[in-house]
């Protein structure tokens, strides 16, 4: 699973070793054209080869899953400020945390892509900026735990700084309970950008999978299934791979799970 994820982002950081041809270009063909030996997943209606927008659609989903879920992790720190500091400070995080969380995020996702514009750099800045309650939750209750812990009232005594007993003591020791939940996060992200491609929101420059879905919506009616098949295939085991890579992860930080307490 490692090594499959390893070769996926390979593939998405050098597009340009796997193939030549540019991802949306149309006149390869005169039309669609099946799989063949040239065109290993076909072509779709303008002639556009569908192995290299795959390819590059490859790169589009690591560059969003990894720009949005670095952006929501981020803002997600302030889960640790308000779990240290509580009173007052943990009150309005929260209730900030809460008040973002009342609305489905993909409802907002789509709202504020409508009003900022389709840009692809926009649809990263709103995907990451609204993905983060779910990491400042678990943040704020690992710092609730940890704040009482014997090493940060040791560090309180010898008179460390607030942002140092947070940064230095309480963060390494949150590490283990959220990165498996930035794994998902990254996978959340993927999904969120496709969907919004598909529906005709995203940036119409940028190969994505989303957009090849679309269109390959429209092609299998003319009989051109290889256009639907290849990103939807892809996309999924992506997903697939991601969700086990955190599953992995839990198991492999979570103290509970690795003492079978």
């Amino acid at each position: 699973m490692g090594l499959l994820l390893a070769i996926l982002f390979f593939i998405g950081l050098f597009p340009s070793l796997v193939t030549k041809r540019v991802a949306m270009k149309s006149g390869y063909t005169a039309g669609l054209a099946a799989p063949s030996p040239g065109f290993p997943l076909g072509t779709d209606q303008l002639g556009r080869d569908v192995f290299a927008w795959v390819v590059n659609g490859t790169r589009v989903a690591f560059y969003v899953g990894t720009a949005c879920t670095l952006i929501s992790f981020v803002i997600a720190l302030m889960g640790m400020f308000a779990g240290y500091y509580g009173g007052r400070v943990d009150q309005m995080l929260m209730r900030v945390t809460d008040l973002t969380m009342a609305v489905p995020r993909f409802v907002l996702i789509v709202v504020f892509t409508t009003l900022l514009g389709s840009n692809f750099i926009n649809i990263i800045l709103i995907i990451g900026a609204l993905s983060w309650p779910t990491l400042a939750r678990i943040m704020r209750a690992e710092t609730l735990a940890l704040r009482e812990r014997e090493f940060v009232l040791s560090a309180r005594v010898v008179g460390s700084r607030s942002i140092d007993i947070l940064f230095f003591e309480i963060f390494p020791n949150i590490l283990p309970s959220v990165i498996p939940s930035l794994a998902l996060q990254f996978s959340y992200s993927v999904i969120d950008e496709i969907a919004i491609s598909f529906l005709g929101l995203g940036d119409p420059n940028v190969a994505s999978w989303g957009l090849l879905i679309s269109i390959g919506r429209q092609a299998i009616f003319a009989g051109g299934w290889w256009v639907l098949l290849s990103p939807c295939v892809l996309c999924i085991f992506l997903l697939v791979c991601l969700n086990l890579l955190a599953d992995r992860l839990n198991d492999r930080f979570n103290p509970k799970l690795r003492f079978n307490l």
